[in-house]
């Protein structure tokens, strides 16, 4: 028979695992943000590291080991999974990506490319009634 899965105990067993508790601190939402990314990168570090004998010693036989793990491996995940919070990648891609069709619509519009192209509704009204009730 399967145990059953319970979350809250799961989460509380990895936040004592991290090397730093956060959860009863105040702080800016700024060093907040670097602390919860700082701490997934020294999680993030710990995860990839080989601690089983046996694959350890495969890993080094096939000649596969990943070099030494550094602090400097550690702060540069942090930065990243910092930018991944703050939301940098998702906002240049949608920001280009309007940028860019912005740009092409106000081509578009400066160029005539929608002149004559609605026949039927220059005598319409900018404002119809909703088709609702009849007013």
């Amino acid at each position: 028979m399967a145990e059953e899965f319970d979350v809250g105990k799961e989460i509380v067993a990895a936040d004592a695992r991290l090397a730093i508790n956060n959860s009863n601190l105040e702080m800016p939402l700024d060093i907040t943000i670097r602390s919860i990314a700082l701490s997934v990168a020294q999680r993030h570090a710990g995860d990839r590291t080989v601690k089983e004998g046996n694959l350890y010693q495969q890993l080094k036989m096939d000649n596969k080991l990943g070099g030494p793990l550094t602090t400097e491996d550690v702060v540069r995940a942090a930065l990243v999974f910092e930018m991944y919070l703050w939301g940098k990648w998702s906002q240049d891609i949608a920001g280009k990506a309007m940028e860019h069709v912005l740009g092409e619509l106000d081509d578009a519009i400066t160029g005539g490319a929608f002149d004559g192209r609605v026949e039927g509704l220059q005598d319409e009204p900018p404002i119809r009634p909703h088709g609702g009730a009849d007013e």
